[in-house]
């Protein structure tokens, strides 16, 4: 489910949805965004991210089946008139929990473009990107947030044994070489 809430109040409005496969439904909903009227959701066990008109929250498009494994987090990029690029993490794991060697990180981040044309959504996959030098790597990736002016990603790297940290990326993917202080985050 999705739970609204009066951002005013904090009362509990309404819920929304419930668990299934069906456009609408929702199976461990994680990352949230919404752009304009449009609200989208990372499905982490569906493997797809949901694309919802607001304030009715009717399903618009579904997108990322064919290659998220365990989307968490995403950011949305404005890049015109009805036009986005849309950033998913991925943070998927070897059978026993653990990442995937660092040879096999260069997927952890998804982009997506998405258009829209009144209550019609289109996305394409773009590509996918992430490190995979021991320094760089998205070992156990989640959030992620945007900054164009200054042509950044700051993608939440939470990987216990080398600490959590932001890494920044630059919009076109690649590691700047920047972390903040692991000393910040529990």
């Amino acid at each position: 489910n999705l739970v609204v809430f009066d951002a005013d109040t904090g009362e509990n409005l309404r819920r929304v949805g419930g668990p299934g496969t069906a456009p609408g439904q929702f199976e461990r909903p994680n990352g949230i965004a919404v752009i304009d009227d449009l609200l989208l959701v990372v499905e982490r066990d569906n493997h797809r991210v949901q694309v919802l008109s607001l304030p009715a929250f009717k399903p618009l498009a579904i997108f990322g089946a064919g290659e998220l494994r365990v989307p968490y987090g995403l950011w949305i990029d404005r890049k015109g008139e009805g036009e986005f690029d849309v950033y998913v993490t991925d943070s998927y794991q070897e059978a026993d929990g653990m990442p995937p060697p660092l040879e096999q990180l260069s997927e952890r981040v998804k982009q997506y473009r998405m258009r829209r044309t009144g209550d019609e959504v289109k996305v394409d996959y773009t590509r996918s990107f992430g490190d995979t030098s021991a320094s760089g790597a998205l070992r156990w990736v989640e959030s992620i947030h945007g900054d164009p002016p200054h042509g950044r990603l700051l993608i939440a790297e939470e990987f216990l044994e080398t600490g959590s940290t932001l890494r920044v990326y630059d919009m076109g993917g690649q590691y700047l070489g920047i972390d903040l202080d692991p000393s910040h985050f529990d």
